[in-house]
């Protein structure tokens, strides 16, 4: 029987902590993350602190542990896609679709991210949840990368490329372009006379363009 209890316990915990992740990503989407407090969560959860300071020790740790949900649900669904195409350049060209596609039906975790980067210019609260993002972060196979280097090695990409930089590269242009466009679209579409879909359209030309062999 102590297996068991002890197993339903663990659930009970999980949940728990995954309900409070829920409620708190739900008032930062709804008031931004410098508006939120503690107290709200615990209300919105229908918990007191004390229950909250059992799972989390602070605010900070809360939006760290929100975002790095986003972010793996997003790995998630890219790594799937890696599997598409024959050759290293097929699968990134099938990447950068999905990416398209993706900030077409992701407004929301595209705009919490916007929101972590700018609460988040130029340091980490702390120590440990610098290194709790970083070693997530590094913890998994990054997908750009991955394509670049077997297109790299398949001849399908250009061999003269730094595989890491411009993996990174990509990824960064990527996400600006695209929390740009959703975030913007509508106000840059009339300042700009340009369908934000096709600046997205450009962009993975360009960089395709530049990529292949």
């Amino acid at each position: 029987m102590e297996p068991k209890w002890k197993e339903q316990l663990e659930l009970h915990r999980n949940q728990r902590r995954e309900d409070i992740i829920q409620h708190a990503k739900q008032l930062f989407l709804e008031n931004g993350l410098t508006t939120v407090t503690l107290k709200d969560i615990v209300e919105a959860c229908g918990i007191s602190k004390v229950t909250l300071y059992k799972y989390f020790r602070s605010l900070d740790e809360i939006i760290f542990e929100v975002e790095i949900e986003i972010l793996s649900a997003w790995l998630e669904k890219v790594n799937q896609a890696t599997h598409q195409g024959d050759s290293g350049y097929e699968k990134l060209q099938f990447l950068l679709e999905e990416q398209i596609l993706d900030s077409k039906g992701n407004k929301d975790a595209i705009r919490f991210i916007a929101m972590f980067d700018t609460l988040y210019q130029e340091e980490y609260p702390t120590p440990e949840l610098e290194n709790r993002y970083r070693s997530f972060l590094r913890g998994v196979p990054h997908p750009f990368l991955s394509s670049l280097q077997e297109g790299v090695n398949d001849g399908s990409i250009r061999q003269d490329i730094d595989v890491k930089a411009m993996g990174y590269t990509i990824s960064n242009v990527v996400n600006a372009t695209k929390q740009r466009m959703m975030l913007r679209g509508k106000l840059l579409h009339q300042d700009q006379d340009t369908d934000p879909a096709i600046v997205m359209r450009h962009m993975v030309d360009m960089i395709l363009a530049y990529v292949k062999a």
